[in-house]
Order: C-alpha cells, then structure tokens, then sequence
C-alpha cells in the first residue's frame, strides 16, 4: 500500500490534527471501515517517535493516536510553524523502519452467562456459535487507538461476518473483563461501566491497573489474539 500523507487541521490554538482522506469515520471509530493496518502501524510508530524524542516532547502535551489519525496537542507557547517540521521528519523516518510491537494473548470464556449476547450475535450473523468463537479467535489482531474509557483498546482485524451495529439500548452494567463486539470493531471493558456492544465472552486478565507502572495493559501498535479457554452452553 501506498501510504498517503495526512491532512492538518487545527482543532484550537493549541491542537493540530493528522487524518487520512477515505480511511475511517473519524466521528465513530467503532462504526465503518478500518484503517489499512500498515498505515495505522506507522502512525502509531509516528506517536512513539514523538514521544520518545527530546525536541518534539519538550513541544507536545499530548499525542493521540486514533483510527487513521493522530491528535498532537501542543504546550502552551509553542508555534505550530516548529512543531510540523519535527514531525515531518519522524513521520519519514518511520518509512525507513519496520514496527516491532508485542504480542499479547488474552485467555477468553466464551457464551454463557461469561457471554450473554452471543445467541443473539449468531442469529444476526446466521453463523454457529462455535463458528464465532473460531472466526473470533483466527486474526491477531492491532491495537488502533485507546477511548471511551482508561484502558479501553479498538482491536482492529475482525473478520467482518462478525461486524454487528451497537445495542440500540445500552446495557446497564457490563462487567470488567467483558469481551466484545460493536460495529466493526472488537473490544475488552477494562472496567464496569454502562456500554453498547454485544458480549461475547469474559476474560480475567487485568486491562487496566492504575498501580502498575503502565496503567494500561494494552498500547496503540500492540498485537493481540484472543485464545478460548472454556465454551459455556
């Protein structure tokens, strides 16, 4: 894939924008079409870089990866006209390197009360449930963006015969460890919380601990595949 360059666009003062023409609805992650993976490695590669090196950090508040975009938010003070230069130059030095990112495995209990919705998900999708579970757990899937919620991952790479438009009315209390599937997208709720996506499965592995060094147990660019532990009728 020929990767385009991004668009600017300032969202305040103190806000720029990089977003890629056609890629995603930027308004719904968890809704469209996804990203091509290479691209959406590189900008992750790209909030790294930023991250990582002494001028660009000393410039930037914070760096955002999202589906097919990146949201830089500068230090007050800081002029655009020196931030855009340093990131041009990181975003063409990513060209030059290969992403090595982790490989996270995240055992999943599958149907049963550990996935309530997945009677529903096969009669939508007209697939058995064990076909699910087997589609669910072949792609290794990326890491695009953190949202919605601390910790909370948009897992791209599901087969798309999975894809099922979000819950009209929202479930009252989804517990943490709830794997699930909203739109096009795959997710883990790291905590309790009201939300709208169909649970599939349970896992017990810890998304998000404010005691650990990194909170957040999954990073934009990270590598994940579900493995099944257990099939509940």
């Amino acid at each position: 894939m020929s990767i385009p360059e991004p668009n600017i666009s300032y969202v305040n003062e103190s806000a720029i924008l990089l977003s890629f023409p056609g890629q995603v609805d930027h308004d719904h992650p968890g809704a469209g079409s996804q990203p091509d993976p290479a691209l959406q490695s590189r900008i992750c590669q790209l909030a790294q870089a930023l991250r990582s090196s002494p001028e660009s950090a000393k410039m930037l508040q914070e760096v955002v990866p999202g589906p097919g975009n990146l949201l830089l938010v500068m230090k007050r003070g800081v002029a655009t006209e020196n931030l855009l230069p340093q990131a041009e130059a990181l975003w063409l030095d990513c060209e030059q390197t290969s992403a090595t990112s982790a490989l996270i495995e995240i055992p999943v209990n599958y149907g049963g009360k550990s996935g309530p919705d997945l009677p529903q998900l096969s009669r939508h999708t007209g697939l058995k449930v064990e076909d699910i579970i087997q589609r669910h757990c072949a792609p290794e899937y990326q890491v695009q963006c953190l949202g919605f919620m601390a910790g909370f991952a948009y897992l791209g790479g599901m087969d798309s015969d999975l894809a099922m438009p979000r819950k009209k009315t929202p479930t009252a209390q989804v517990p943490a460890g709830a794997v699930a599937i909203g739109g096009s997208y795959t997710g883990i709720y790291p905590s309790a919380t009201p939300g709208g996506w169909h649970i599939i499965g349970h896992t017990d592995i810890k998304l998000f601990d404010p005691q650990r060094d990194s909170p957040c147990l999954l990073k934009p660019g990270d590598r994940l595949r579900f493995v099944p532990v257990e099939t509940s009728s």
